[in-house]
């Protein structure tokens, strides 16, 4: 049973894609993981806290591809979020 604290992508119909690209390529759904944006817990520019950024970057890593986001908050501010992003291998 995963940990309390996992959350399953949501998916929604119809799927983007189906899981197989053009060339036989295919995604591995078991073995995902979670990336956190490198500015994750950095507060925005003119929210409550006084932050520095403008966007929270994420992107898989190479030979990955994002099936899903999530985001919560983390400041005392509207729009202070922590942004991670789902990846999976494909290949």
């Amino acid at each position: 049973m995963p940990p309390p604290f996992f959350h399953t992508p949501d998916w929604h119909w119809p799927p983007c894609q189906s899981g197989r690209w053009s060339g036989g390529n295919k995604v591995n759904y078991s073995a995902c993981k979670w990336y956190q944006s490198s500015v994750a817990m950095n507060h925005f520019i003119g929210g409550k806290s006084g932050g520095s950024i403008y966007y929270k970057p994420i992107q898989c890593p190479t030979g990955f591809i994002m099936t899903g986001t999530r985001m919560y908050g983390i400041g005392d501010g509207v729009d202070e979020e922590h942004v991670d992003a789902y990846c999976c291998p494909f290949g």
